[in-house]
C-alpha cells in the first residue's frame, strides 16, 4: 500500500505538461511574425529648368563688349562688337569687327571687314568693310566702300569705292563717283523726274 502514487500528484505531471505544450516559445512567435512594410517616401518634386533670360533690348553701361549676339540700342563709354550686332549705338569710341552697326553716334568709330550704316563722328576708320553714310571731321578709308562720305579731311589707302564725297582735303587716290558737282546735278535731276511723275499721276 505505501508504494502507490498518490492521485493529486498524477493529475499535477499532466497539467504541467499540457500547460507547457500549449504555449509558444517567445523566440518562435518573433521569427514567425511578418516584417513591417516600410513607409513610401514622397519623392522630392524636380526642379523646373531655368529659363535663359532674353537679351535685352536697351543697354546703358560704362563699357559693353558683344560676341556673337545683338542689341537693339545700346548708350556706353566703349563699345566693341565682334561678330554681332548693334542698332542703335552712342558712346565714345565703338569698333566692330566682322559685324555690323545701324547707326552711331561717338567720338571715335572704327570698322573692320563689317558694316556700318550711318555714322556721325570726329573720327571714322572703315578698312576693307562697308559704310553707307559718314559723317565727320576727319575720315580714312582703305580698301572700302563708302556710299556717302561727308568730312573735313579724308584719306583714302588702297582701292577704295566712294560714290559721292564732300571734303575739303583728300589725301590719296579716290575718284568718287559723283563729286559734290554731280552729287548736286544729280540731286536736282532727281527732284525734277519726282515732281513731273507727281504731275502726271494727278491728270491720270
Amino acid at each position: 500500500m505505501t508504494d502507490e502514487t498518490p492521485a493529486t500528484s498524477k493529475h499535477t505531471h499532466k497539467r504541467a505538461a499540457a500547460d507547457t505544450a500549449v504555449e509558444p516559445a517567445p523566440g518562435a512567435a518573433e521569427a514567425t511574425a511578418p516584417a513591417p512594410e516600410p513607409e513610401p517616401v514622397p519623392a522630392e518634386p524636380t526642379p523646373a529648368p531655368a529659363e535663359a533670360a532674353p537679351a535685352p533690348d536697351r543697354i546703358a553701361t560704362s563699357s559693353l563688349r558683344i560676341e556673337r549676339g545683338g542689341i537693339a540700342e545700346a548708350t556706353a563709354g566703349t563699345v566693341e562688337v565682334r561678330m554681332g550686332g548693334i542698332g542703335a549705338v552712342s558712346a565714345e569710341e565703338v569698333f566692330v569687327q566682322w559685324g555690323g552697326v545701324g547707326a552711331a553716334k561717338a567720338d571715335k568709330v572704327g570698322v573692320e571687314l563689317g558694316s556700318l550704316g550711318f555714322a556721325l563722328a570726329g573720327d571714322v576708320r572703315v578698312t576693307q568693310g562697308m559704310a553707307g553714310t559718314v559723317i565727320a571731321r576727319e575720315a580714312t578709308v582703305e580698301q572700302g566702300i563708302v556710299r556717302t562720305l561727308i568730312a573735313q579731311r579724308v584719306t583714302v589707302n588702297r582701292p577704295t569705292g566712294v560714290l559721292v564725297m564732300l571734303a575739303q582735303q583728300v589725301s590719296g587716290e579716290v575718284r568718287p563717283v559723283l563729286d559734290w558737282r554731280g552729287a548736286l546735278v544729280a540731286g536736282l535731276a532727281f527732284g525734277a523726274v519726282t515732281a513731273l511723275v507727281k504731275v502726271l499721276r494727278g491728270k491720270a
